[in-house]
């Protein structure tokens, strides 16, 4: 993961240290105007220019902003526009859940009370502002230091979810940490304030064994612990276990609210400690008189037995379903309609004193089928007259590897494997479709279309081969529209360069193009500076090169002045400070060529154009207009130098300059002279 480099300010704050990273941003300590401590959470630069982070970091603020309660973090300031989004929270000073039971230990009995009764007080206010947090676990508990103990303080509501919002969940996929998940959210099923109760237990269970709840090991087998409700409560202590039992009950229906199990954790008392493991022992009473055994089971002030499951044991002996259904002492069944069923299957309905008896109802289920429509068969109709043969058939269809389904329905994790122990039902046999719906083969499209961007250095290398070779065959006019094309390629990549780091860091925004308009002005101020430096420095690798022709090769003045127009040329864009043209011109490429084939075509184009140039510059000579010819400048200069008695080289060079000004009409630039 990319780390973020802490500034010094955000805002109005400065930051002082790192206190923690994740996947979405980074937490910094840090002081406000008045030398407070906060905490500050700023997005990693590659998480802020995404939009769906914005709204998550914005929803954590509304979110955080609907919740009263001295156990949740409180937002004091927030910027969600800003090229870096931040929010800034009361800073607890302690440390996580997580880092205090990995470092000390498990929490003892006084403080594991504590905790829970905090965390039931932190998730009675988050429901009270229809929220549900969805994330509850060690690493998202701070422990304040407070006199007699710790009191927790519940953080992060980046994936928090209103009750009556839109669901931000795709089918089969899910958010939060998968250790501390509920049952429901796996399986892909409707997210409740439940959920935050199985997770709070979850969490009470790592403070009071330092493990996780559903064990460790790959992410199936601990998703496969929760769906199955295989917690390791036998690890908790005896008289917590009852409480944990409750809590993490896979059926949502069975799970206590966060206000009643907070009143269930004011009935635990660490003292008792002599419960045997059987469900005829009592763990918790509740203040209605609600009696609460180490298998979950309820037992009501009037006898009734409610467990785990949800069935109903009456004083009488007869059970209720959860979907209604009465089990008499006898096992005859009374369902929500009234209607008997009979040991042997007779059903008795309920249409009068006496009731109609019905028939025995098989048990092979095959009224379940779906029922067959009847119907008068169809005329005959003529068959069809043959088709001719098709001048290619298409190749046999393969048919794909046989369907492994899951060990259990509407349990698909998006991105894993099914469970390795588990056991599917038989696929269905496979029926190819009929030869003329098949459909010819179509190969895997090829990663070519990834590589023809590779080309583009060649072929901005070959423009610039191009424009050199042409400044060899006409020096003073291709060397005014490099200097120009330069100057435009600047502007541009300080125009759209900042263009584009903007909506990398805050998104794209409709007020873009206004600031594009109103950034030209600048942007041209600063290739201008770029130009008039790199010019000179141009200059001089030119007569560098026109140094070494004539005095090394023994090349005329002429000749040699021709190629040091391409060298001048060339500097323009290969020398330091040519670096944004270069950049402008591989953005140009990159958004005129959209395909591979275009790509190619463009480069065997301007390579063919690049080969005849050159050749032209290598057999003809320079045509200098609307300039004379360097070496009839030169004499002219040196001869007029000499009579003046001033004939230095500056002088020349001057000379040179205020004669090539003076032939394009340009002769108040050179103000030297």
């Amino acid at each position: 993961m990319a780390t973020t480099e802490a500034p010094e300010r955000i805002g109005p704050y400065r930051l002082l240290r790192r206190l923690g990273e994740g996947g979405m941003g980074v937490v910094h300590l840090g002081l406000d105007r008045d030398n407070r401590e906060v905490a500050v959470k700023v997005l990693h630069p590659h998480v802020a220019s995404d939009l769906k982070a914005r709204d998550r970091l914005t929803r954590e603020v509304e979110t955080m902003r609907r919740v009263r309660s001295p156990r949740v973090a409180e937002v004091l300031d927030a910027d969600l526009i800003g090229a870096t989004p931040y929010i800034v929270t009361r800073f607890a000073p302690g440390r996580t859940l997580e880092q205090h039971v990995l470092e000390d230990g498990p929490l003892a009995a006084h403080d594991l009370i504590r905790l829970a009764r905090g965390l039931c007080e932190a998730m009675v206010a988050v429901h009270a502002a229809d929220v549900i947090h969805r994330d509850l676990k060690p690493a998202n508990v701070m422990l304040v230091e407070r006199p007699g103990g710790f009191d927790p303080l519940v953080i992060d509501f980046g994936i928090a979810h209103l009750v009556n919002a839109t669901r931000l969940t795709q089918t089969g996929m899910f958010v939060g940490t998968p250790g501390y998940l509920a049952p429901e959210i796996i399986r892909d099923a409707g997210i409740t304030q439940a959920a935050d109760v199985h997770a709070l237990a979850a969490t009470v269970f790592f403070a009071a064994t330092a493990q996780p709840p559903f064990g460790s090991g790959t992410f199936e087998v601990v998703c496969y612990n929760i769906l199955e409700g295989k917690a390791k409560v036998d690890l908790a202590p005896a008289w917590l276990r009852g409480w944990l039992r409750l809590a993490l009950s896979t059926d949502v229906g069975t799970r206590p609210t966060a206000g009643a199990l907070l009143r269930l954790t004011r009935a635990l008392d660490p003292s008792v400690t002599v419960f045997k493991e059987s469900a005829a022992t009592h763990v918790l009473t509740g203040e209605d008189g609600t009696r609460v055994l180490e298998d979950g089971t309820q037992i009501l002030a009037d006898g009734t037995r409610i467990q785990v499951d949800g069935t109903r044991v009456l004083n009488d002996g007869s059970k209720v379903l959860a979907d209604g259904t009465r089990i008499l002492a006898d096992g005859t069944r009374v369902l929500s309609d009234g209607t008997r069923v009979v040991n042997d299957g007779t059903r008795v309905l309920d249409d009068g004193p006496g009731g109609t008896r019905g028939l025995p109802v098989n048990q092979t289920h095959s009224d379940l089928l779906t029922p067959v429509n009847y119907v008068k068969p169809a005329r005959p109709q003529k068959p069809p007259k043959p088709q001719k043969a098709r001048k290619a058939a298409p190749p046999p269809y393969v048919p794909p590897p046989p369907y492994q389904p899951a060990p259990f329905p509407d349990q698909r994790v998006a991105g894993y494997p099914a469970p390795v122990n588990a056991q599917p039902t038989a696929p269905p046999r496979y029926q190819p479709p009929p030869p003329a719906q098949a459909r010819p083969y179509q190969p895997e499209p090829s990663p070519s279309g990834q590589r023809y961007r590779t080309g583009h250095p060649v072929l901005a290398a070959m423009l610039l081969a191009v424009l050199v070779a042409a400044a060899c065959l006409l020096p003073v006019i291709v060397s005014l529209f490099a200097i120009a094309a330069a100057l435009c390629l600047r502007v541009g990549h300080y125009l759209f360069g900042g263009l584009t780091e903007r909506r990398q860091n805050r998104g794209s925004s409709g007020a873009d193009p206004v600031l594009a308009v109103l950034g030209t002005p600048w942007a041209l101020i600063k290739a201008t500076l770029a130009t008039l430096f790199q010019v000179p420095l141009s200059i001089m690798f030119g007569m560098c090169v026109w140094g070494l022709l004539v005095y090394g090769a023994h090349q005329n003045t002429d000749t040699a002045a021709g190629y040091a127009a391409g060298a001048f040329v060339a500097g323009l864009f290969i020398l330091p400070g040519g670096g944004g043209a270069r950049k402008a011109v591989t953005k140009s490429l990159s958004g005129l060529i959209r395909s591979p084939g275009a790509g190619m075509v463009a480069t065997i184009a301007v390579g063919t154009l690049a080969f005849f140039v050159i050749m032209a510059a290598i057999s003809t000579a320079a045509s200098w207009a609307p300039w004379r010819p360097p070496s009839v400048a030169i004499d002219a200069i040196v001869s007029d130098l000499q009579q003046k008695g001033e004939d230095t080289v500056v002088n020349l060079i001057g000379g040179l300059v205020e004669d090539l000004m003076n032939q394009l009409g340009l002769g108040f630039i050179t103000f030297w002279n």
